[in-house]
């Protein structure tokens, strides 16, 4: 009944799954049933302030479970979510933001979340706005320093070849072509 706009009960039901997604034993089972997360992205976009709401509030009560964000970091989701990021409603705004901060939190994530179009800049245009509230801003913020955290580790972690010389990262060294040599 949830995926069935139309109805009636469409409301009710995504109520009903906003409370579901409050235990967190439940966020594992709903994350893994892809049609949970469809109608949840779908809804999010419905005219409906509160079905928007209760959809991406849902969203991210599933992606504070740990084996969910990696399921969660799919590139048609965190597309969506950063465009909800990206509104003028308050609580969408902030729900969103804080679904893409606990994905950052998953290091087998950071590799969608960079190549997601629209995610980075999203949270830089969030971390940086005038109008952007305190909260959201942090959230941006720390998702930005979490995803930089595992881009460092990521470097860090590459095999030096011999005769090259082991610089601490990042090593803010700039580099040039001898084009005249």
């Amino acid at each position: 009944m949830a995926k069935e706009v139309e109805s009636p009960l469409h409301s009710k039901c995504i109520e009903i799954l906003l409370n579901l997604t409050k235990f967190p034993a439940n966020g594992s089972v709903m994350t893994h049933n892809e049609e949970v997360v469809d109608t949840l992205v779908a809804t999010a976009d419905s005219a409906i302030k509160q079905n928007r709401v209760a959809a991406i509030r849902s969203l991210q009560n599933m992606s504070a479970d740990a084996s969910s964000k990696t399921k969660l970091a799919s590139e048609s989701v965190l597309s969506s979510v950063s465009s909800f990021a990206l509104r003028t409603e308050e609580d969408e705004k902030e729900a969103a933001v804080a679904f893409l901060y606990n994905i950052s939190t998953e290091p087998g994530a950071v590799v969608s979340i960079t190549n997601t179009k629209n995610v980075v800049a999203t949270l830089v245009h969030l971390a940086h706005h005038p109008q952007s509230s305190p909260t959201v801003r942090r959230l941006s913020c720390d998702a930005l320093a979490t995803i930089s955290l595992w881009l460092q580790t990521l470097a860090g972690t590459g095999k030096v070849p011999k005769g090259v010389e082991n610089v601490p990262l990042p090593s803010q060294k700039t580099t040039g072509w001898a084009r005249w040599d």
